[in-house]
């Protein structure tokens, strides 16, 4: 958009120069002024194109990060807090879903992932990609913008290895693909021009750099290898960051997930045992990347998105971490894999000091991790297609004013065992009779003492859902399902063209 000033100041130009020719003096004024502003322009321009990287922690609930946890949070993170401090918190920030691959999905492609082949659960590798070869990620929709985009981590959305020419099956053992095995349809071929990492938990030895298995690693090595690839992508792309050629990085952590394994140096940190320390290890990685931004000069135009894919998994020894005083989900009930807010309201921190306006800012406002994809779309000016982030709602006006109210009105929970919730307001609506996932009651246990088969709560007064008022609004209840059928039956949740999901969605999958 605004080189188009630049467009009307060239067209001064020519139809001024022929007045101009006889006046060398006003003519030497005039080219001095139009070289200024097409140096200022060209300045603009480049600033309006920030860099951009998205900080992913893995299961990392939002009473994990010290800031939006005060008097129930033990664990340092400091330079999580620190983010916090210089940018804007969004406490009201959820994932597509309570589990990984479902919620880096939605992250990638503005699109929930129950409108795919994936209705619950998560994918385990060695199958063909989740997203779609013609699908518009965020990666190549920043390609096409002219960013140079890396992952560095966790890709967990499926892809195929072969190896001397054969396509390899999942191994019944733990066995890792050999080295040099050939991966045709990973990050590389969804909009990436480089990766580093793995694919997911259970394979987190095996290191993967861009198509290819480089290496079998030792799992505690992973997180420092990952951070270190992207401090050097940093680094590598500075200078040309600073001449109009960003850059998006992805840095998809593997951690404070399982396998739990803080590097030597971290053991002993927290005083809570292991899973503590291997959260103080990951607010350290986090460090590391935003030094090297600040230390590259490229801090104002950075626009820096710290987050996570879901709440903390009851893998943590959650209990004891209560019996030590410290509460991973804060003072919201569930955890990851769970419908309840634990599993899926997340921390969301954006620092961007060219646009943000005051840092240490509290955002209130409703966002889904989906609208990331959207709200990119908004800052570079990108027209999306009508099937393009049919999910995604931008929040670029919250990031810019104090008191802009948030477009995003309604937005849709999912559960690791596939079951539905939906949000309108304050509203919030369970169509499960227990928590849709691990935590107790489970759906079983909660049919089991006959409870009711949907849950509803005022999240203004009942943010902790303690007390289910369903019976009391059976017509808000029926309001809220009619919403959600429309969001699935329309193959989109945003206005548009009616669209088709991949496949058939049953938001009652099991509750009957």
């Amino acid at each position: 958009m605004l080189c188009k000033y630049y467009i009307y100041v060239t067209l001064i130009v020519s139809c001024l120069s022929p007045l101009l020719a006889e006046n060398i003096m006003m003519t030497r004024i005039f080219k001095t002024v139009y070289l200024c502003l097409y140096m200022s322009f060209t300045f603009v321009q480049a600033s309006d194109k920030p860099n951009i990287v998205v900080l992913f922690a893995d299961d990392m609930g939002i009473g994990e990060v010290k800031s939006l946890n005060p008097e129930r949070g033990k664990i340092l993170t400091t330079n999580i807090d620190q983010l916090a401090r210089t940018g804007i918190t969004f406490t009201d920030a959820h994932t597509a879903s309570s589990v990984c691959t479902p919620s880096r999905y939605a992250l990638l492609t503005g699109r929930y992932a129950w409108r795919t082949r994936l209705q619950s659960g998560v994918t385990t590798g060695y199958a063909d990609p989740l997203i779609a070869d013609d699908q518009l990620t965020l990666a190549k929709m920043l390609k096409t913008e002219g960013y140079r985009t890396a992952i560095s981590g966790k890709w967990h959305l499926n892809f195929n290895y072969y190896f001397e020419g054969k396509k390899l099956l999942k191994p019944k053992n733990k066995q890792s693909p050999p080295i040099n095995s050939y991966i045709p349809d990973g990050p590389i071929s969804r909009g990436f021009d480089e990766y580093f990492g793995f694919h997911h938990a259970r394979d987190m030895q095996t290191l993967i750099h861009n198509d290819r298995v480089i290496e079998h690693i030792n799992v505690v090595d992973m997180l420092p290898r990952t951070t270190e690839y992207a401090v050097d992508f940093i680094n590598k792309n500075a200078s040309n960051a600073k001449n109009g050629k960003p850059f998006f990085l992805y840095m998809a952590f593997g951690s404070p997930h399982t396998p739990i394994v803080p590097s030597k140096e971290w053991i002993g940190k927290s005083g809570l045992g292991k899973y503590g320390d291997f959260v103080m290890m990951t607010d350290a990685m986090v460090g590391k990347i935003v030094d090297a931004i600040d230390k590259a000069g490229l801090s104002k135009d950075t626009l820096i998105i710290f987050s996570s894919d879901n709440g903390t998994s009851k893998a943590a020894d959650v209990k004891s971490l209560i019996e030590q005083g410290h509460y991973p989900s804060a003072h919201l009930r569930g955890l990851k894999s769970d419908l309840w807010e634990g599993g899926h309201r997340v921390p969301f921190i954006l620092r961007w000091p060219a646009k943000q306006g005051n840092g240490n800012r509290i955002q209130k406002g409703l966002i889904g991790l989906t609208d990331v994809f959207a709200t990119l779309a908004d800052i570079l000016e990108v027209k999306l297609d009508h099937h393009q982030g049919e999910d995604s709602i931008s929040f670029y006006p919250l990031i810019k004013g104090e008191d802009a109210q948030s477009a995003r009105h309604a937005i849709v929970h999912h559960s690791i065992y596939g079951k539905f919730s939906i949000r309108q307001g304050n509203w919030k609506l369970l169509l499960a009779p227990g928590s849709g996932g691990w935590s107790t009651p489970n759906d079983k246990q909660a049919k089991q003492q006959k409870m009711p088969k949907v849950q509803l709560y005022n999240l203004s007064t009942d943010v902790s859902e303690r007390t289910n008022i369903a019976q009391q609004y059976p017509a808000k209840v029926t309001e809220l399902i009619n919403l959600l059928k429309d969001y699935v039956n329309n193959g989109r949740s945003t206005q548009g063209p009616i669209l088709k999901n991949d496949t058939q969605v049953d938001i009652w999958k099991d509750n009957l």
